[in-house]
């Protein structure tokens, strides 16, 4: 399903710079959308992460062949806020975009994103998710981002 040597990196989604509250983002409407379309998964509301306290989400959902996928959403402000993915392939990734895109944020071409790999490298730029298409197109976005911004 996924390629083992693929290069992993945590993946940020956020709502677009300009307009932060665009996902009214509510850690506990996450959990309860993430508990509901993925069975199995589970998550955990807590707070006071970073330099300035924010309420926190973590999350782990299974993706099938026992591959799972951790994750942590926070709100610094409320309803403002992002989601990551942690270490994981663009494929992988591309499975819970897909779903954030689909059918948590309130529209498709509210997802822009980053990646810790962009970040390490000096790249703070956001790049957007397409606002439709398949998870196969997603994960060539991603795969893109990835590519660009490799630079080991």
């Amino acid at each position: 399903m996924t390629d083992p040597d693929a290069l992993r990196t945590t993946f940020s989604f956020a709502p677009p710079v300009d307009d932060a509250a665009a996902w009214h983002l509510r850690l506990d409407d996450l959990a309860a959308k993430i508990t509901e379309a993925f069975p199995g998964s589970s998550t955990s509301l807590g707070g006071d992460l970073g330099p300035r306290s924010a309420d926190a989400l973590s999350f782990e959902v299974p993706l099938g062949d026992g591959l799972w996928l951790e994750g942590l959403a926070t709100t610094p402000y409320p309803e403002i806020g992002s989601v990551m993915v942690m270490q994981a392939s663009a494929a992988e990734a591309a499975r819970f975009a897909a779903w954030l895109r689909d059918s948590f944020v309130p529209a498709p071409d509210l997802v822009h994103f980053t990646s810790e790999l962009a970040l390490n490298n000096g790249d703070d730029a956001y790049w957007v998710l397409p606002a439709h298409g398949s998870i196969d197109e997603i994960e060539q976005t991603l795969q893109q981002h990835i590519d660009a911004t490799d630079r080991s």
